[in-house]
């Protein structure tokens, strides 16, 4: 007998609602899914949102912005809080330079490896290794100190040795070598994969002069300008706003995210194709170079150093790039008195791998021991391409940390010479620019005092604050400039009887380096009768400000 609720429904009917029916059950148990999922990766995250600031530096490109709390997470496998030092990097409080030049000091130098926002600072392989040789090689007083920033290869690195570390007088520099420095030494590849100008990269680079020598070239300020995306007009497709805006909200649809990414991998990229066939057009040498290479996707930009026997045009020139910086590190050790050693990292393989033989062609020819991570893991019974890693970043976990603090206690039990019998350096550390700037500017008498001292200078009028945070600077300043003539102001300014001159603390100033604030501003050409400066905001009004005559001072000069 029939069911009176389906009696007289048509069969093609009963079969749509049977369909009907089974399609809403199915949404709903998505649905479900969906929700206990998010619930899950919510209730085990102690945050979910990415905070931390970045500045700009005219002498060493990118760098944190200094005295700055920082969290970092993938909101998967790592929450990390952790604090910017004075100097920009992820590390503890650098050492003093006494303390330093009295110790063994081990300086690692390196990108995101060394940066480690991946884990607590205590967790570092530096801060390990300070450990475990306080147990094991307690005669030689050994102390480190890191200098990383993500995104960054040899070349660019160089910058963090001259203005940093070679203060501390190292006995051991470390450079922390990865699968993509070979790309990130090279301008031509590093701008591809970062979607800028390899021209107008905002890192110290290098540029291969017309007879064929490189040559450092120093940061350019970060502009739209410098990135591809607006010279060649691309953009990404639509849908991509989408699951990005899903993956920063949603530790769900980053998962999602990164397991599709896994599994169905991209095999093109069309903005990549795009801005190849615009370099192409601007530039001969670059066609020469892209001529015979087929990119893929900005992602797999590195790999052929790894994998491929016959390497295109592009990636043997960027082998000279990677060659280039290590000349550098390699006269600048000897030049100092240091020792200098290469450790890689998992992912560079073991002797016999491509990526590692042609790192390690280039360093013995130099003199450059390298200490084999990838071997050193393997010999703890672990394995290196997942044991040392997190399960969704491949960063280095606290286990991939500890065993390369080990492998540089190894080296440094092997070779204790580097601590007991230091060569003396040919040349003494000079100050780095930020020092400099600092002594320059206080060998006068403050022209007044106020939250900031303010200094006058050739030309110029200096702020400095010393201590100082990033919070000290993200108020506007205003200064207002009193000629001895009224005449001498632009038309437009005449009315008010001076020129206003206000500006922000930007990354085109210099930064809170030393746990010091420094700005300098130029003073206009005509005769200064007085200034009046100060900081406000739009909420808060005037925050402080200091008014003083000028005295005999035309444009900062005295007459």
């Amino acid at each position: 007998m029939s069911d009176t609720r389906t009696r007289g429904v048509k069969p093609h009917r009963r079969a749509w609602r049977l369909v009907a029916w089974n399609a809403l059950f199915l949404m709903a148990g998505l649905a479900l899914i969906g929700v206990v999922g998010e619930m899950y990766f919510r209730l085990r995250a102690p945050f979910l949102e990415v905070d931390a600031s970045f500045a700009w530096s005219p002498t060493i490109g990118r760098i944190f912005t200094p005295n700055t709390e920082a969290r970092w997470t993938n909101r998967l496998d790592f929450w990390t809080e952790s604090r910017t030092n004075s100097l920009g990097f992820l590390d503890r409080e650098p050492i003093g330079l006494e303390r330093a030049a009295a110790s063994c000091h081990v300086a690692m130098i390196g990108d995101s490896y060394v940066e480690a926002r991946h884990v607590p600072i205590a967790d570092k392989f530096h801060v390990r290794l300070e450990e475990l040789a306080a147990e094991e090689l307690r005669h030689l007083d050994i102390t480190t100190s890191a200098f990383g920033i993500m995104d960054t290869g040899q070349v660019n690195q160089l910058a963090y040795y001259d203005e940093f570390a070679r203060t501390l007088r190292p006995a051991l520099l470390v450079l922390v070598f990865v699968d993509n420095d070979f790309m990130n030494n090279a301008p031509i590849l590093d701008g591809l994969q970062r979607g800028m100008d390899p021209d107008r990269l905002i890192e110290v680079s290098a540029t291969r002069g017309a007879d064929g020598t490189i040559t450092l070239r120093p940061p350019h300020p970060p502009s739209a300008e410098s990135r591809l995306a607006t010279m060649a007009s691309t953009s990404p497709p639509w849908y991509t706003h989408v699951t990005d805006r899903l993956s920063d909200v949603s530790p769900l649809a980053r998962w999602l995210e990164l397991k599709t990414k896994a599994w169905f991998p991209a095999d093109t990229d069309p903005e990549l194709i795009a801005w190849v066939e615009l370099l192409s057009r601007r530039s001969p040498r670059y066609a020469a170079l892209f001529d015979g290479w087929r990119p893929t996707t900005r992602g797999h930009i590195q790999t052929p150093f790894l994998y491929a026997r016959d390497l295109p045009l592009v990636y043997e020139d960027a082998l000279d790039f990677t060659a280039f910086a290590l000349d550098q590190f390699r006269e600048r050790a000897d030049r100092d008195g240091a020792a200098l050693v290469i450790l890689t990292s998992n992912y560079m393989g073991t002797r016999g791998d491509l990526g590692f033989d042609r790192l390690t062609a280039l360093a013995e020819a130099r003199g450059i021991p390298v200490i084999d991570y990838h071997d050193y893991v393997l010999r703890q019974g672990a394995e290196p391409w997942r044991d040392t890693r997190w399960e969704h970043d491949n960063h280095w976990n606290i286990s991939g940390h500890r065993w390369a603090a080990e492998a540089l206690l190894e080296y440094l039990k092997e070779n204790q010479e580097i601590c007991t019998r230091r060569k003396s350096p040919t040349s003494p550390p000079p100050l780095p620019s930020w020092r400099m700037d600092y002594e320059s500017i206080t060998s006068s008498e403050p022209a007044a005092r106020s939250i900031f001292d303010i200094y006058l200078g050739e030309n110029t009028v200096a702020y400095l604050k010393s201590p100082c945070s990033a919070a000290d600077v993200q108020a506007r300043f205003f200064l207002h400039v009193v000629p001895e003539n009224v005449a001498d102001l632009p038309t437009h300014r005449q009315q008010y009887g001076f020129d206003n001159l206000d500006f922000r603390y930007e990354r085109g100033a210099a930064l809170a380096f030393g746990g010091m604030c420094i700005a300098k501003r130029p003073l206009p050409d005509y005769p200064v009768a007085r200034i009046r400066t100060g900081q406000f905001t739009a909420n808060d009004g005037e925050i402080w400000q200091a008014e003083f005559p000028v005295g005999a001072v035309e444009g900062g000069q005295g007459r």
